[in-house]
């Protein structure tokens, strides 16, 4: 980073970033921009939407940015102009609000025609995934509601004829047991599915996008341990510990969170009365889980895209932008730890090379590739 840059920013510096729920540590946005990798959005009390950037230069310390003020360190492309205009016409900055978003901007061709198709496709794909989980709702209802008799086959190995009597079935019997009407039974099935999409259940041949995230990153750390300890120079940059330490944290905590959605769908029947009665518990579950895998997916794409020579400096750039746990992440899930340490890890990270130096049309590209493959 030069010195006018260094001098620019430094009014930007914030030595109390230290939130304690994720709210206040905010939601990272996928901009394209090659300085805004990683960032994240929160909304500050008094002071509107604000952006929170890893320091620059891969020093120590952030930077907390108004978007009013961000031209003053950089030049936001396109996309993330767009980006930011529809956010900022968001009443709550919440992970799945800035997909739907990102979403939007992407469709209309701001990061090009390969990830407008790839989006569009993904859009296509959508009521079949919904599908595919009523399916597996009504899976579990029918294994949770007949009697041994009725059971001699599983109903995922039934002919379909068959396997839509058997669900019929279940639905007239849990409908009579609850006092609901048949129709209730499948809205609310619908509507589960919907919020259970992107979580899915334990156990699925094709599991959902956060349990592919949750994989993810368990197979990152598996690897950045192993090229660690076969590589000196790693060894001596000390990023290696606070990366892993910070995600089996993360992964303790999501394996909680989903034990609980799990605990919730081993006993339909009540889960759908309680659905009718109150929907909180389960949309705050789903949504806690959101939020402890915000900014992973970038993290684990930075190590994929990296060639073996450029893990050292890869490795470096994500323990800058690992995500930190807020300590609300202690209520949630009951994990007890030393929640300051990766902080002061992150202060003892030895500085490496700048790795946003270089053309700005290849840096974009990169975000772009980036962004992709952290879809």
């Amino acid at each position: 980073m030069s010195d006018e840059l260094a001098k620019r920013t430094e009014q930007f510096a914030s030595g109390h970033y230290r939130p304690t729920t994720f709210l206040e540590r905010g939601v990272v946005v996928p901009f394209t921009t090659p300085m805004l990798l990683g960032a994240r959005l929160r909304l500050a009390e008094h002071r509107g939407l604000e952006l929170v950037i890893a320091n620059p230069s891969g020093g120590r310390g952030f930077y907390v940015v108004a978007w009013n003020r961000l031209p003053e360190i950089c030049g936001p492309t396109l996309h993330d102009e767009r980006l930011w205009w529809l956010l900022s016409q968001q009443a709550n900055v919440t992970p799945s609000a800035v997909r739907a978003a990102a979403r939007a901007v992407v469709l209309d061709g701001y990061r090009g025609r390969a990830a407008a198709a790839a989006e569009a496709q993904a859009v296509r794909d959508g009521p079949t995934g919904r599908l595919d989980t009523v399916f597996m709702l009504l899976l579990r209802l029918i294994r949770q509601t007949e009697l041994p008799e009725e059971a001699t086959l599983p109903p995922e190995h039934d002919t379909p004829v068959q396997r839509d009597a058997r669900g019929k079935r279940a639905i007239l019997r849990v409908a009579a047991r609850l006092e609901f009407t048949p129709s209730a039974i499948g809205d609310s099935l619908h509507e589960l599915a919907t919020l259970l999409q992107d979580v899915g259940a334990a156990g699925e041949v094709r599991p959902a996008r956060a349990r592919r995230q949750v994989a993810a990153i368990a197979t990152m750390v598996q690897e950045v341990n192993r090229w660690a300890a076969a590589t000196p120079a790693a060894q001596e940059l000390e990023v290696a510990p606070m990366i892993a330490e910070v995600a089996d944290l993360t992964l303790q905590c999501c394996a909680t969170v989903l034990g609980q959605i799990d605990a919730e769908l081993a006993d339909m029947p009540r889960l759908l009365q309680r659905w009718r009665a109150d929907r909180g518990l389960l949309s705050t579950l789903v949504a806690r889980v959101d939020w402890l895998l915000d900014g992973w997916s970038l993290i684990a794409a930075l190590w994929r895209d990296a060639r073996p020579g450029e893990r050292l400096a890869a490795s470096w750039e994500m323990a800058m932008l690992v995500p930190v746990l807020p300590r609300e992440a202690e209520a949630w899930c009951g994990v007890r730890a030393d929640w300051e340490r990766p902080w002061r890890q992150r202060r003892v990270v030895r500085r490496n090379e700048d790795w946003r130096t270089g053309h700005m049309h290849t840096l974009v590209a990169r975000s772009e590739r980036l962004l992709m493959g952290a879809a």
